[in-house]
């Protein structure tokens, strides 16, 4: 039997090998993680914006208001669109910041959904269209959605095709491909680098980055697993579970797609062997009735067959 000594010391032992292995910070491609550090954090989300969108001179944004993101419907038929992070600036820019994790085949028309969504639903039915503002949506992925020769981050708007100058610029998009961002931590140099590397890498180390910013260091602290609540802990793993379920059934879909296609195969295959031994029944002039009988195929069928050669 234990004594109680013995007992505390094992206690802290166990206590250090979960601190080893656990991680040490949530995810913050975690809806519920990335909403904690940007939502109500007005400097980080400055911060972000204006790294990863390279926002400088009268460009850069100074001070930003957070707005719902539950955008409602234009019209009854219309998708309703929850987004991870929406605010507006001092000029009264609109930025949209979404994370994805699972791969759509419709994203980039459902981004561009958002986005015009956004842009539209700044008038009222009696208001001029000058006042409407710019719409940037950037969005961060957990998986490469463009070619490789396109970079880790890109930026993309209308132009005009011979001049390539933007007129028509007030709807812009900029994407994060986390897969392609391949700097390791000796690498980073820029606010942006450091703030990317946390999206895609924070869930794996036991220590923020020596060097990097201020703001992006009180990130990290907010992403430490004890600083959270029983609630907040319980939402994060909902909002995993949730995915983890999303993610299932597609993989799910896909397999049985895979099996139906299989199966689908092996039927037309044994349908086409079918017409081919019909043909040479055919060929030899036995009866279209005994080549029903022999093959299966039906007497339509088999006059079909039989007309065409």
């Amino acid at each position: 039997m234990k004594d109680i000594n013995q007992t505390e010391v094992l206690d802290e032992e166990e206590k250090t090998l979960v601190e080893q292995f656990e991680p040490r910070y949530f995810n913050p491609r975690n809806d519920v993680a990335f909403k904690k550090v940007f939502v109500n954090h007005a400097n980080l989300t400055m911060s972000f914006l204006n790294s990863t969108l390279r926002l400088e001179g009268d460009r850069k944004i100074i001070k930003i208001e957070f707005l719902p993101t539950e955008c409602l419907p234009i019209t009854a038929e219309s998708k309703k669109s929850i987004l991870d992070v929406l605010c507006t600036d001092q000029k009264g820019h609109q930025y949209i910041i979404e994370v994805q994790n699972k791969y759509m085949l419709n994203y980039v028309q459902r981004v561009q959904h958002y986005a015009s969504h956004l842009y539209a639903g700044q008038l009222g039915t009696a208001d001029n269209y000058l006042k409407l503002k710019p719409v940037t949506l950037l969005s961060i992925l957990n998986h490469a959605i463009f070619p490789d020769d396109v970079n880790y981050l890109s930026f993309h708007h209308n132009i005009e095709k011979e001049t390539k100058i933007s007129y028509l610029n007030d709807m812009s998009y900029a994407f994060i491909e986390l897969p392609k961002f391949n700097k390791k931590l000796e690498d980073l140099k820029t606010t942006e680098d450091y703030w990317i590397f946390m999206m895609k890498e924070a869930v794996h180390l036991r220590e923020a980055p020596e060097h990097a910013p201020e703001e992006i260091k009180q990130a990290y602290g907010i992403l430490e697993k004890h600083k959270w609540t029983r609630l907040e802990r319980l939402a994060y793993e909902q909002a995993k579970i949730g995915l983890m379920d999303d993610l299932e059934a597609i993989r799910t879909a896909k397999v049985e797609g895979e099996q139906i296609g299989l199966e689908k195969g092996k039927a037309e295959g044994k349908a086409e062997g079918k017409a081919e031994v019909a043909k040479e029944l055919i060929i030899d002039g036995m009866s279209l009735e005994k080549i029903c009988k022999i093959t299966g195929l039906s007497l339509e069928i088999v006059q079909e067959l039989s007309g065409n050669l």
